[in-house]
C-alpha cells in the first residue's frame, strides 16, 4: 500500500501522461520532495534572490565586481542618499554577497565568492 506521502494527484482525476510517467520515474511524491532543501535553506535562497530583485543592488553588486569601494564612491556612483546605501549595503550583507572591513577610518566593501559567482 503506498504511503500518504506516495499518494500522486488524489485531487486530480486523471494526471497527463507525461506527468504520471515524470512522477513514477522519480519515485513518486517522496522522489519529487526529496531534493527539496531544508527550510534554513530555503530562506537564505529566498533571501539571496530578493537581494538580486533589485536593479540597485545589482548595481552595487557590478561596481564590487570591478573594484572594492567605500561607501562615499558607491553613493556617488549609484546617487543614492547615505540612508538609501546603507539600507541596499544591509540587505546584500545579510545575503552574505558583500562583506567590509575596516581600513583606517573607512569601510571598504569587497563581493564574497557567493557574491561574485551571483552575478555575470
Amino acid at each position: 500500500m503506498a504511503s500518504e506521502n506516495d499518494r500522486v494527484g488524489e485531487k486530480c482525476v486523471t494526471l497527463p501522461p507525461e506527468v504520471a510517467a515524470g512522477l513514477t520515474g522519480i519515485g513518486g511524491m517522496t522522489g519529487l520532495r526529496a531534493d527539496l532543501p531544508d527550510d534554513m535553506a530555503m530562506r537564505a535562497l529566498a533571501e539571496r534572490h530578493q537581494a538580486l530583485s533589485d536593479p540597485v543592488r545589482l548595481s552595487i553588486l557590478f561596481f564590487l565586481k570591478r573594484s572594492d569601494l567605500c561607501p562615499c564612491v558607491l553613493k556617488d556612483a549609484t546617487g543614492l542618499s547615505d540612508s538609501k546605501l546603507s539600507y541596499h549595503l544591509s540587505i546584500l550583507e545579510r545575503a552574505k554577497m558583500i562583506v567590509w572591513r575596516q581600513s583606517k577610518n573607512w569601510r571598504v566593501y569587497s563581493l564574497t565568492e557567493l557574491g561574485r559567482t551571483s552575478i555575470p
